[in-house]
């Protein structure tokens, strides 16, 4: 008999939409023969606490989805209870944007999420399963170690397996070697080793490389007792309790091997999570119109020679990997159909360039009502970005992070502001939403820095503004914690949210910390900082306003319009004739060069003596339009600011 296997999604995953890991583990492990369910318990959770109030605690970064559940394993110690007063500014935005208290957070630590572990050991038949899985992503890790120790108590001879991003290489290893109760850990990507894995756990053969396992299976002896009101009994006291020592030796070697078999599979698997939510709310919105995860590619095609230097994306396995055209154009058609969809998320970190023709451009020309999400790089054409919503992207993630050439530079993103500004322009005009943000605090940072993005921000009110600015995280795996002492980064330390949640002697905070604490030698002027925040605050404002800012042209045959609202209160109207039309209109789908607008004005002007003057005068009428914020110029190049009147563009 084939192993039974069972796979787990906490709290906190994301609700609004089934896990891709999950979906993606079951097709393959039915291809090969198992007999997989997967629970999707964050649901119940979500149903539990309020979808709305769920969703906004998935959004979180400083762990206090974790922090809500880690009393049940390390006790409720006077620093966990500290981490509400600690984090104050944090959790009292929790508190805003979830409509609540201080006193729910409280309630859902203290009542709630012990009782909701309790129910999900109970609710289902665990001992039917031979292997437990669970996914582990962000703050997962404390609700899912819990309930994994409810179930190997109650069932010794359950296998229980953890994987996901939490447990990309020396992380998950330090998880593995604490929580004794975990039976095996899947270091890296899953696709290879959960087959193999679960032929070893059948036929007692070798245990795959790539998968952590010990010498000696532990079995956790101890009584687990909680009810309706208490935690169950944390298994870790501030003593230290036994099981800790190396006693039972962890066993390790790296798998090499990284998963490109997309041909050989289907798409992933969501029945259990569909058929889950029906089962708890028939009328949720998630079933009339869901949001379905897709991979077409894995890995990062600019990462793989510019790594930026901030992203910690993809951990140690940057190799880029792609599905054909074809594949990914049947498996999209198979979803739809399977889950009656239209909506997509694409989860690449960058999509495939060949795909913007390929794929959209192929749904664009069929006319479907599909919609996407991608993530893109920035340095997309008019034309492309066309494309991708006639293709039916309705939301696009162009990693812009700055508008400053220097910050750009250090961050090794590969593009220019120009190539920024262009992107917000032309996704705008197509109706896209733009999800970006200004990323502070890099080494080598200058005043000058924030000087020039404010002043190109007042330039680009009309334009889609960022969801936030703020210093930019320093993460696991990217090459600012791989090389710190290159790039002057001191003092590097676990997020300080580690300490709070993993109150634990025993376990090595610099080995399971994603995000980590720093410092630099920047100097940069407080008040400038200030005057960006302020700067991009006022931005969404005037967004959000009866008073929307705007700034676009009209062509006529002989004269070109351009409508100015950036400014509140003093929109304005401005007439320009000759040269000066003729640069607006034609720097408006990309940037061009001085001598392609020289080149572009003795054609339009047809070399008329009478107007050699205008000709030579090219560069004040260029100034003139940049001081008027209507031409945005970079290295010789120009880029017309306003959005044309013209819908068919």
């Amino acid at each position: 008999m084939h192993p039974k296997v069972a796979l787990v999604n906490m709290p906190f995953g994301f609700n609004i939409y089934p896990s891709i890991q999950l979906g993606t583990l079951s097709t393959i492990l039915k291809t090969h023969g198992r007999e997989v369910r997967s629970f999707y318990l964050n649901l119940y959770f979500s149903d539990k606490i309020g979808p709305a109030v769920y969703s906004q605690l998935c959004e979180k970064r400083f762990l206090i989805g974790d922090w809500l559940f880690s009393h049940l394993l390390f006790g409720d110690s006077s620093r966990n209870k500290e981490y509400l007063k600690r984090f104050y500014p944090y959790t009292q935005e929790v508190c805003r944007s979830i409509g609540r208290d201080e006193g729910f957070l409280l309630d859902l630590k203290t009542k709630m999420a012990p009782g909701f572990l309790k129910w999900a050991a109970d609710a289902f038949d665990w001992g039917k399963y031979d292997v437990v899985g669970f996914t582990s992503t962000f703050n997962q890790n404390m609700a899912g170690f819990t309930l994994a120790k409810l179930i190997k108590d109650r069932y010794p001879s359950i296998k229980i397996v953890f994987g996901g991003s939490n447990f990309e290489s020396e992380m998950g290893l330090e998880y593995f070697r604490v929580f004794k109760w975990i039976d095996y850990a899947v270091i890296g990507e899953a696709e290879y080793l959960l087959p193999g894995l679960m032929e070893a756990i059948e036929s007692g053969g070798p245990i795959p490389k790539g998968v952590a396992y010990r010498n000696e299976t532990f079995m956790s002896q101890r009584d687990t007792k909680d009810n309706e009101n208490n935690p169950p009994s944390p298994p870790f006291n501030k003593g230290g309790m036994g099981g800790f020592s190396d006693e039972n030796e962890v066993v390790y070697e790296e798998n090499h091997q990284i998963f490109a078999e997309f041909e050989r599979y289907g798409p992933p698997d969501y029945d259990d999570y569909f058929d889950q939510l029906r089962a708890i709310d028939p009328t949720s919105p998630m079933l009339e119109n869901p949001i379905i995860l897709y991979e077409t590619s894995r890995g990062c095609w600019w990462g793989e020679k510019h790594h930026c230097k901030f992203c910690g994306l993809n951990a140690s396995i940057m190799k880029f990997r792609a599905k054909t055209r074809d594949k990914i154009l049947a498996e999209i058609a198979s979803l739809s159909k399977r889950y009656n969809a239209y909506r997509f998320r694409i989860v690449d970190n960058i999509l495939d360039m060949k795909y913007i023709d390929g794929v959209f451009g192929k749904l664009g020309e069929a006319g479907y009502d599909l919609e996407f999400f991608v993530e893109v790089k920035s340095n997309l054409t008019k034309d492309q970005i066309k494309t991708l919503s006639h293709g039916g992207v309705k939301v696009i993630q162009p990693g812009i992070e700055s508008l400053s050439v220097n910050q750009l530079k250090e961050m090794n993103k590969g593009v220019s502001p120009m190539q920024n500004i262009l992107c917000l322009k032309w996704a705008f005009y197509y109706g896209m939403e733009i999800s970006w943000n200004i990323l502070t605090g890099f080494p080598g940072e200058t005043d000058e820095d924030y000087r020039s993005q404010i002043d190109i921000i007042k330039s680009i009110f009309h334009l889609q503004p960022p969801t936030a600015v703020g210093d930019f995280w320093l993460e696991r795996f990217s090459p600012y914690f791989n090389r710190p002492q290159d790039y002057g980064i001191k003092n590097m330390r676990p997020g300080e949210a580690f300490s709070y949640i993993y109150d634990l002697e025993e376990i090595d905070l610099m080995k399971i910390a994603y995000d980590f604490e720093f410092e630099t030698e920047n100097r940069v002027d407080p008040a400038l900082k200030e005057e960006l925040h302020e700067t991009v605050a006022e931005w969404k404002r005037r967004v959000q306003s009866e008073e929307v800012p705007f700034l676009l042209f009209m062509k006529s045959i002989d004269f070109v319009t351009v409508y100015n609202g950036r400014e509140k209160g003093k929109p304005t109207k401005t007439h320009f004739i000759g040269p000066a039309a003729w640069i607006i209109s034609f720097c408006n789908e990309g940037p061009r060069s001085i001598e392609q607008i020289r080149s572009h004005i003795k054609e339009k002007s047809g070399q008329k003596e009478e107007q050699k003057d205008e000709i030579d005068q090219i560069e004040g009428v260029i100034e003139d339009l940049e001081k008027r914020r209507i031409l945005f110029g970079e290295k010789g190049r120009y880029l017309t600011l306003a959005l044309p009147h013209n819908s068919r563009l």
